[in-house]
């Protein structure tokens, strides 16, 4: 028998082998390699939180340094972490403390305070950070305030398994997403949000911020060089057609019933029997 690993094995050979043989091979083939993978996973992820914070440090850092020109211009992040700290960081690691920069140090106040950072689990914080990445990409400066976002707040600070919401989340934000981050809202789902996001517009700096965006929104059709400036017009009738059948639709609704058909005609009134005076009769 050997015990090389680099050796591939049919099937066949495998079931013909000795059974002592087979359970050897499994030691040296699954036991061993795939035992090492899932400690260095735990001993991974005992260090992901202060990794997590560390990496957030440093690449505040090196913002800051980059405005007061202390490093090249043209010097990138990566660069940066290989030159002053030893290495570039994973991307697992650098994707973490970007969503702990977001949540807990944007802003007069955090989001989610740090102490309920502490208390998710990895998987809980690798689950939220895809959502907090997209809502940021999608609604820009809002995104603190998006109902995604909202949802994520309140998942990871009450008590109990966040990590099961947190993936519900992210289905309902994107039933595509891989849950890599970063991944585009489908339009449908983002349109959602912008009307939802101008139904409940208050009276105020963000109110005004809403519409201000909606009236750029608006403008930048006229700025487009995918779509040809004819589609518009054609788009445009097509909107009048669906507003109008959708209105003939209501209309009907109202008038016929759900099922589209006409109420039914109530039975005629039947006259009331004339009667004749006490003593009438001859």
């Amino acid at each position: 028998m050997s015990n090389k690993t680099d050796v591939k094995l049919t099937f066949a050979e495998i079931t013909a082998m000795p059974r002592g043989d087979r359970y050897a091979l499994f030691t040296v083939n699954v036991v061993k390699p795939f035992g090492q993978v899932a400690k260095a996973k735990e001993a991974v992820d005992d260090h992901m939180h202060n990794g997590m914070k560390l990496t957030a440090s440093l690449k505040r850092e090196y913002a800051t340094m980059l405005f007061a020109r202390e490093i090249p211009p043209d010097m990138t992040e990566a660069k940066f972490f290989t030159q002053y700290a030893g290495g570039d960081v994973p991307p697992r690691v650098k994707g973490l403390a970007t969503f702990f920069n977001a949540v807990t140090l944007t802003g007069a106040e955090p989001l989610i305070p740090e102490k309920f950072i502490d208390a998710a689990s990895v998987t809980s914080l690798e689950a939220a950070a895809p959502i907090i990445a997209t809502e940021r990409k999608n609604a820009g400066e809002a995104w603190m305030v998006t109902p995604f976002t909202l949802e994520v707040v309140d998942a990871l600070s009450t008590p109990g398994e966040a990590t099961k919401k947190l993936k519900a989340i992210r289905k309902r934000q994107n039933p595509k997403a891989d849950d890599a981050g970063g991944e585009e809202t489908p339009t449908a789902a983002l349109l959602a949000l912008l009307l939802a996001r101008i139904a409940s517009a208050t009276d105020d700096e963000n109110g005004y911020l809403l519409f201000t965006g909606c009236q750029e929104m608006a403008d930048k059709w006229g700025t487009l060089k995918a779509i040809p400036a004819t589609r518009f017009a054609e788009w445009l009738a097509k909107r009048e057609a669906d507003a109008k059948a959708k209105a003939d639709a209501e209309k009907i609704k109202v008038t016929h019933g759900n099922d589209g058909a006409p109420p039914p005609t109530a039975p005629a009134e039947k006259p009331a029997e004339k009667l004749e005076p006490a003593g009438a009769a001859s």
